[in-house]
Order: structure tokens, then C-alpha cells, then sequence
């Protein structure tokens, strides 16, 4: 059990005190959670081995399951990937930052420890500053799960994320009630068809728009990240 502590904070005009804690901890091998564009998010070191392996026990998350990644801005998708189709850029460029995840073909062995052992790789560029803030002081990629049980709802508040997580993660940014309750859109652009894998913040009719063809298997589609 450790210690776990609120701050208020302003998703946006983060004051740069909070958001350098938060980055102090995720150094540390610590966790955050922080709210995000659509619910509160997970935070640790992507990188880091044990701090992926003691969020995928708090959330009581199967082993097999793969976690995103939040990246500070489009431009570090290249680093951590192996190829970016003309349709995944067209959706990069159309809604990100946004409440979109991408998974892309990834061999990166930093991030082996979020892959369950594949090579798929889901990425979210979000548009608060919050989020940016604290990547860009972290130095790291920062796990992009959601803060919740596996199977229960997202939080979208942050007394909901300290009735799971109380004493088992070190902070929670306590920004107010998040704008947009649905988690993001998930979509598969590691081959030659754009999967959708969950459903989510963007109807599927505006990333037809972009991209026409997209495969949708119900079956497939994901309820939580």
C-alpha cells in the first residue's frame, strides 16, 4: 500500500508546481492518474517493466490485453513504430490530437513490456494541455489505459479513481468531471484495412469521411482499453 495524494489542477492552464510532481513520480516508477479530453487516465512509465506490470494488477487486467501509449505529439509516432500507412496518416492528420487511438505494427523493444507480446501498438496523441504538459516533463511514454477495474465503467471523476485506487497508486491530478464521457476510438491501421476495434468519442461516420473503407466486426469491438 503506498500513499496516495490529490491535487486540484486546472486540465487547462496546468500549473507547472503539479505537473512537474506528476512527472517527479512517473520518473520515480510511480502512477498517476490524470484526467484526459475523454475519462481519467492510468499514467506510468511505459518503459518501465514493474510499473507495467503493477498496472496491469490493480486493474485486474488480463496479461494478454495490450495497453496504449500516450506520445506528446504526432511527430514521435515515427520513433516507436514500424510503418504508417497513407490511410493512417490521413487519420493522423484529420484527429490528432483527438480522442482517437491508432495501433500500429510496433517492434520497438522499450514499449515490449505494453505489447503482451505482439507487435500491435496503440497510440494517443491528446489535445489537453494537461496531458502534454506532463509528457513533455516526464521525458517517457505514459500508459494510456483508462483508470478503472477491467469491465467497469471509466471514471470520468476523480473521487470515482480514489474509490478503486486508494493505496495503490502515488497521485491523482484532480481536474473536475471530464468533458467527454465516452472513451476514444480504436482503430486497427497496422495492415492493409482500417479495423474498427472499439467504439468510442468519434462516430464512425466522421472517420468514413477520411477514410471510406473500414472494417467493423461487432464481434471484435472492444468495451474498454
Amino acid at each position: 500500500m503506498v500513499k496516495t495524494n490529490i491535487l486540484l489542477v486546472d486540465p487547462e492552464k496546468p500549473d507547472k508546481k503539479t505537473t512537474d510532481e506528476a512527472a517527479k513520480i512517473l520518473r520515480g516508477g510511480g502512477i498517476v492518474s490524470f484526467p484526459t479530453e475523454t475519462v481519467y487516465a492510468l499514467g506510468g512509465d511505459a518503459y518501465n517493466q514493474e510499473v507495467v506490470a503493477k498496472i496491469y494488477r490493480i486493474k485486474r487486467r488480463d496479461r494478454s490485453k495490450t495497453f496504449s501509449v500516450f506520445l506528446k505529439d504526432a511527430g514521435e509516432v515515427r520513433k516507436v513504430v514500424d510503418f504508417i500507412s497513407e490511410d493512417a496518416k490521413k487519420l493522423m492528420e484529420k484527429f490528432l490530437p483527438g480522442p482517437l487511438t491508432l495501433v500500429f505494427k510496433s517492434s520497438s523493444p522499450k514499449l515490449s513490456f505494453v505489447l503482451a507480446g505482439g507487435n500491435r501498438l496503440g497510440i494517443r496523441v491528446s489535445p489537453s494541455r494537461l496531458v502534454y504538459r506532463i509528457l513533455d516533463e516526464a521525458r517517457v511514454p505514459i500508459t494510456a489505459t483508462s483508470a478503472n477495474i477491467s469491465g467497469k465503467k471509466s471514471c470520468i471523476g476523480a473521487n470515482r479513481v480514489f474509490y478503486f485506487f486508494n493505496g495503490r497508486i502515488e497521485l491523482i491530478l484532480d481536474g473536475g468531471r471530464t468533458k467527454i464521457f465516452l472513451p476514444s476510438t480504436v482503430l486497427d491501421v497496422s495492415g492493409e484495412e482500417v479495423s474498427l476495434l472499439r467504439l468510442g468519442s468519434i462516430p464512425v461516420e466522421e472517420i468514413k469521411k477520411v477514410v471510406p473503407k473500414i472494417k467493423v466486426l461487432e464481434e471484435e469491438v472492444s468495451k474498454e482499453a
